[in-house]
């Protein structure tokens, strides 16, 4: 500070002083407290996008399930047999009662057809000959032009007057309708549809001859595209509503063992189930059901009356950025504070007492604020617009076996080097960031989280500050723990192939051909990476079956195949335990399921096996019969590909094969696999 400025300030009257000090503060304080709303705001931003995604997601699964489903009863209601059978069935005086009853029979067969593809394998029976004591909430029938129940799976409902309303507008717009979710005996949810029937002739009337009507089960088909399977999150939730009046009923389960259909005041804009109601696609942080502060947003569910809620708890998602908040807020109002304490030294010292004294005063404040900087474990360095050095703290100068005044005023090239500095200036863009950075000072390279800002004021405006934090020990240790994980795996695939000679490899090889499939279908890197995890580790169980059984030459007696079949169940018991990053365990267990339901453990088929697991089925058994064994060689990949080709659709998913096809054509590779 020149001689002329103390001058000044000496000049300046307490009042006049003391105004001027209060503005730099509150502009000061002001600046601070809105550059870290805006970065709590971009990082609110950053949630809104993940949220709304994850939203999008699970409507659209919804939507595509409810369609299907309506899709398939549309297929029923126009069935031209169906359609004739109740034409007749509405004019039983004039058709003869031997057509009647032919017609009769060949329904009940398409409905036991349509029943099973709903996944009620249930006999059907006239209405007549229903036994009420078996009745349930689920099921699919078919009524008359009278609205009366003429035909249903076994354990229908004994009565449809709890769909009166329904039904009636159904007949009435001669439109399909959706049957509401409700809570139905002992409270278990129910929903469904109604889709009119019309006569072969004279379609155009519209008027229906009767009506096709199917009930459901939430919890075994739309719950289930709720629940939170992959994600990272801990508190992340999606929930159903609805409006009843002037209450919003949760219609799918809550969290903490909240019942079913759960109801609040719809017009409670307080709450966050009520906000994404009032305002589908919005977002918001709000109280939840259970008055803790969550992220919202909401979806409408198209062809229904019900809202999509995803949400998830404001502690969890902005715990880092709260972090970050205080931080900043802590670091610059402390800045503040301390300029503002060195203006009041210097203008009382300059009314006072002499030059001297108010310099020696000067120094005392500016060692206070070497002091601050130079205890703070972190490297701190100020940068002008040539990336010359302002300001460094003592823990940045020591790491550069460096004393802090002789690196002041030099080029950052000269301290750092070229390469490192030019990686630190371009690490970081914008107003402010963070990175993370790699750089070696004076000696093996060290890994840093790196964080810059802008100085927006002062003698030193639009200078760079740069924070860097040394995380290479926490980098190291994950590394091990990563490095640790992978040998351990190695390790139990290594037991496996010496416990069964005869499949040598063979985990190393389906881990290969099954990251070939997935990649061709376009499995996302989580996917891909829990694929090849349960490729691995899918045999670990055969440790616990008996080698004679493994290694014996002959055919397996039953009791051996039976033993052979309970390594699915050993592998799942040895990995229950441990965490895995996707659901590497559920993969392994329906890998020996079988498209028709002839595999095991469960017998699971169709869209029932995950997607990973009927891969990993192709993979496993075209490595097993393109490898030789002792006792047999093996097959040519042309051959067990056309093997695999006419097994998909009984066996073996179709799109799998498919890929595998293309893939093996460029896999010349794999034929050594049949060398013994």
């Amino acid at each position: 500070m020149t001689t002329n400025t103390k001058s000044l300030l000496a000049k300046f009257s307490p009042r006049l002083a003391g105004l001027f000090l209060l503005i730099f503060i509150v502009i000061s304080l002001w600046l601070i407290f809105e550059y870290a709303k805006k970065e709590r705001n971009r990082d609110l931003m950053n949630w809104e996008s993940r949220l709304a995604l994850l939203a999008e997601i699970r409507s659209s699964a919804i939507e595509d399930w409810l369609g299907k489903r309506k899709t398939q009863l549309n297929v029923l209601a126009n069935n031209a047999s169906l359609k004739l059978f109740l034409s007749h069935y509405a004019n039983q005086q004039q058709i003869d009662k031997s057509v009647l009853h032919a017609q009769q029979g060949h329904v009940r067969n398409l409905l036991r057809a349509s029943a099973e593809r709903f996944g009620f394998a249930e006999n059907v029976a006239s209405i007549n000959q229903l036994n009420i004591n078996q009745s349930s909430e689920y099921g699919l029938a078919i009524l008359g032009q009278q609205q009366q129940l003429v035909m249903a799976t076994k354990g229908f409902a004994d009565t449809i007057s709890t769909h009166q309303q329904i039904i009636n507008q159904a007949y009435e717009k001669a439109q399909p309708q959706i049957i509401d979710l409700y809570a139905g005996k002992q409270q278990q949810p129910v929903y469904g549809f109604i889709i009119p029937v019309f006569k072969i002739q004279n379609a155009q009337t519209k008027i229906p001859v009767g009506a096709v009507m199917l009930l459901l089960d939430p919890q075994k088909t739309i719950y289930k595209i709720l629940q939170n399977k992959q994600s990272v999150t801990r508190s992340d939730e999606s929930l159903l509503v609805k409006q009843d009046g002037s209450s919003l009923v949760y219609i799918s389960p809550l969290k903490d063992e909240f019942k079913l259909f759960h109801q609040l005041p719809v017009d409670n804009n307080q709450l966050a189930a009520a906000y994404a109601y009032q305002n589908p696609g919005g977002f918001a942080e709000m109280k939840d059901y259970q008055g803790d502060d969550v992220l919202v947003t909401g979806r409408k569910i198209k062809g229904s009356p019900w809202l999509l809620v995803q949400k998830i708890s404001a502690a969890e998602a902005l715990a880092e950025s709260n972090k970050h908040q205080q931080f900043l807020l802590t670091t610059f109002t402390l800045l503040v504070l301390i300029i503002a304490s060195a203006f009041i030294a210097i203008w009382r010292h300059s009314t006072s007492i002499r030059l001297q004294l108010l310099s020696d005063t000067l120094e005392t404040r500016t060692a206070l604020l070497d002091a601050v900087t130079d205890n703070i474990k972190e490297h701190i360095i100020l940068l002008d617009k040539e990336s010359r050095i302002i300001f460094i703290n003592s823990a940045f100068a020591q790491a550069l076996s460096l004393e802090a005044e002789e690196i002041k005023s030099n080029h950052l090239t000269s301290v750092l080097g070229k390469e490192a500095a030019e990686l630190l200036v371009s690490s970081v863009s914008g107003d402010s960031g963070a990175s993370i950075l790699s750089l070696p000072v004076k000696g093996p390279e060290r890994v840093y989280h790196v964080t810059a800002s802008t100085l927006i004021s002062g003698e030193h405006q639009n200078a760079r500050l740069y924070v860097l934090h040394d995380i290479s020990e926490l980098k190291q240790e994950q590394e091990k723990r990563e490095q640790l994980g992978r040998g351990i795996i190695g390790t139990l695939v290594k037991a496996v192939d010496l416990h069964d000679p005869f499949c040598i490899n063979h985990s190393e090889r389906t881990r290969e051909v099954a990251r070939e499939i997935g990649e061709e279908m376009g499995l996302s890197p989580e996917q891909q990476e829990s694929l090849e995890m349960a490729s691995l580790l899918a045999n670990i169980g055969k440790l616990f079956v008996p080698k004679e059984i493994l290694t014996k030459m002959q055919p397996l007696s039953d009791d051996e195949s039976i033993e052979l079949k309970k390594h699915i169940g050993y592998t799942v018991k040895i990995l229950a335990g441990l965490s895995f990053n996707g659901p590497v365990v559920d993969i392994i267990s329906q890998k020996n399921e079988r498209l028709d339901g002839s595999g095991y453990p469960k017998g699971l088929s169709g869209e029932d096996i995950m997607l990973e697991s009927r891969i990993l089925a192709v993979a496993n058994a075209f490595v097993a019969m393109a490898s030789s064994r002792a006792y047999r060689e093996g097959r040519k990949v042309r051959e067990v590909v056309d093997i695999l080709v006419k097994q998909s659709e009984s066996l073996y998913d179709r799109q799998v094969v498919a890929a595998l096809f293309h893939i093996a054509e460029n896999k010349a590779n794999w034929e050594t696999w049949q060398s013994i």
